[in-house]
């Protein structure tokens, strides 16, 4: 009888054989392209330009608002944490609650209502997160704080990169891909 270990090693091995096999596909081994095919310019209707001269107020009205978010929160639970920028944030808590107040960023086209719910459990330290909750979705420059205390909490953050998009969207300039 064999030791389980050498039965071990001999199945990595077959794994990995296969794997490695089935992740590039034969046909296009080898044939990287040096440069990405043209590609054609988006084709405007007029109905397409009337409604982003209709959409230019509420637009400007809506980056504005991204800019900032300030909630207050009502629910069970307990939390805090703190986050600069979406990358780096840091989180410890459990909390399931309705707020009131500016949402923050939107980050794809859509009306920005001034309540909902939120919920947010577990740890999250920059990239490594164990995170299973219905929590905002905080903003790629987002800047901000949390904190959760039984039933009462608030939410508070400030978005450069938004900020550089409201003034962009002057100009007609769309940074954030979140104007209708």
């Amino acid at each position: 009888m064999r030791p389980i270990a050498e039965h071990a090693h001999r199945f990595a091995a077959a794994f990995a054989l296969v794997a490695s096999l089935c992740a590039a596909p034969l046909g296009h081994a080898g044939k990287i392209p040096l440069e990405e095919p043209p590609q054609r310019a988006p084709v405007s209707s007029a109905a397409d330009k009337a409604w982003k001269v209709l959409m230019y107020v509420p637009d400007r009205v809506f980056d504005l608002f991204d800019v900032v978010r300030f909630q207050v929160r009502a629910g069970p639970g307990w939390a805090l944490g703190a986050r600069i920028t979406r990358s780096a944030p840091l989180f410890l808590g459990d909390y399931r609650a309705t707020w009131i107040g500016l949402p923050g960023p939107r980050g794809r086209p859509k009306l920005p209502l001034p309540f909902g719910i939120a919920s947010q459990s577990g740890f999250a330290l920059g990239p490594a997160s164990s995170d299973d909750g219905e929590g905002p979705d905080y903003g790629r420059g987002e800047i901000g704080a949390v904190a959760h205390l039984y039933m009462l909490g608030f939410d508070v953050g400030f978005d450069a990169f938004e900020l550089a998009d409201f003034f962009a969207g002057f100009a007609g300039v769309d940074l954030a891909h979140d104007d209708y």
